[in-house]
């Protein structure tokens, strides 16, 4: 209609409109680099306060307790700043936008009166078109002001969109079960190679367990024995090789069938602020004397036994009312609960004293008999309670064999356990 009424004027019209939206996306941008830092300093924030809370009590061990909390409240700040900053700074850039926008309407009305003035235009066509041009200009406005909420929402979701861009891991058909109908199963390692971005920490492992047997890894830390129980687990894929479950690959088992069936007891194992009972089951269905056998398995009955309400005591946060034997001991137990065909025990009785890490490998000798075990340790006592050891260095398995065997010789392993075995 303002290019029928008055073309000149409409075309002015549309060509200070892009120039208005222009102006005002770059503002926008800048509201949008605000909400970013204003989320990076919530994030910092945070993190750090999830960091101190659980290490408040080695905190306090140590005397930094002050240093730590003086660093919250520095970030504590930085959050308040920059969220102050984005508050006034998107309140001025809105403000500042409708003033352009305001400034460009005025613009095309001065235009608009010249026009009056130098042409034929009448008084009464000039109010037509700015009754046209505010019918026009009105929604363009509305847009612009989308705009800000939709940067200020962009950078609020730049989290959210790393966490979703992240690779889910792979779904494997469950085609067959090697489990089904077998007290334990054999594990082959064929040929893995894994890395951590460009750091190779597998290179090239091959190992066969026969079903029952037990298999100690050995070697010094770092060489990558643990990054080889995540790629067992299917925690981590390998870049290259297999892992097979009496010659069936990992891929047609899938990783829930997997996981059933294969129990890893961890150094330090994850404990929930529950009861001894949950935190045994997981949320399965077990009868008291099944709690209270594998208990005694794991030298943990009598502590149980002593506490206020037994089965029904709650241990608080990652365990925070047992001590470190206690929570190996109580994980050592669930591992016993969930009556796997493998068991993985990595460091799984590091906190242990001599007299109870005894006791409990000769409890645990009748329950793992004829289960095949992969065991993780630096101990000599944990690692003689395996019928071979694989000798871990670089990635690599470099020797291979029963105890007195690789003592004799006098490789990586003697220097590990020769002169404690004398």
């Amino acid at each position: 209609v303002l290019l029928w009424v008055h073309w000149q004027l409409a075309l002015l019209i549309l060509l200070f409109n892009p120039l208005v939206i222009f102006a005002t996306i770059l503002i926008g941008k800048r509201v949008k680099e605000l909400k970013r830092r204003e989320n990076s300093a919530y994030e910092e924030f945070q993190g750090d306060l999830t960091e101190t809370l659980d290490a408040i009590h080695q905190l306090r061990a140590a005397n930094r307790e002050k240093h730590y909390l003086r660093q919250l409240i520095d970030r504590a700040r930085n959050v308040r700043d920059h969220s102050i900053q984005f508050e006034w700074r998107s309140d001025a850039a809105s403000r500042a936008s409708f003033a352009l926008f305001q400034f460009g309407v005025d613009a095309f009305r001065a235009a608009a009166m010249v026009t009056v003035l130098f042409s034929d235009l009448s008084i009464g066509m000039m109010f037509a078109i700015f009754g046209y041009l505010w019918f026009m200009l009105t929604p363009v406005q509305e847009m612009l002001n989308m705009q800000y909420a939709w940067f200020a929402a962009n950078a609020a979701l730049a989290r959210i969109n790393r966490l979703l861009d992240l690779k889910e891991e792979p779904r494997y058909p469950a085609l067959e079960n090697p489990f089904r109908d077998r007290h334990t199963v054999g594990l082959t390692l064929r040929n893995i190679h894994f890395a951590y971005g460009e750091e190779e920490v597998l290179r090239g492992i091959n190992l066969e367990l026969a079903p029952g047997e037990k298999v100690a890894l050995v070697g010094a830390s770092g060489g990558g024995k643990s990054t080889l129980i995540q790629v067992i687990l299917g925690m981590y894929t390998p870049q290259q090789g297999e892992v097979l479950i009496d010659g069936v690959p990992v891929q047609r088992i899938g990783l829930p069938c997997l996981r059933e069936h294969v129990a890893t007891v961890l150094q330090h194992p994850a404990l929930f602020n529950d009861t001894v009972r949950q935190n045994l089951t997981l949320g399965r269905d077990k009868p008291d004397a099944a709690l209270w056998d594998a208990l005694r398995i794991a030298q943990l009955d009598a502590t149980v036994a002593a506490m206020q309400d037994q089965l029904d005591t709650v241990i608080g946060r990652q365990g925070v009312r047992l001590s470190g034997g206690q929570r190996q001991r109580l994980a050592i137990a669930r591992m016993i609960l969930s009556e796997p065909s493998v068991v993985i025990l990595d460091e799984a009785t590091s906190a242990l004293d001599a007299e109870t890490e005894f006791q409990l490998h000769r409890d645990l000798e009748a329950f793992l008999k004829q289960r095949t075990t992969l065991i993780i340790a630096h101990r000599l006592s944990a690692v003689k309670q395996a019928d071979r050891a694989c000798v871990f260095e670089d990635g690599r398995i470099i020797e291979e064999g029963h105890h007195d065997e690789l003592i004799a010789r006098e490789g990586l392993y003697a220097q590990l356990y020769g002169e404690r075995q004398m």
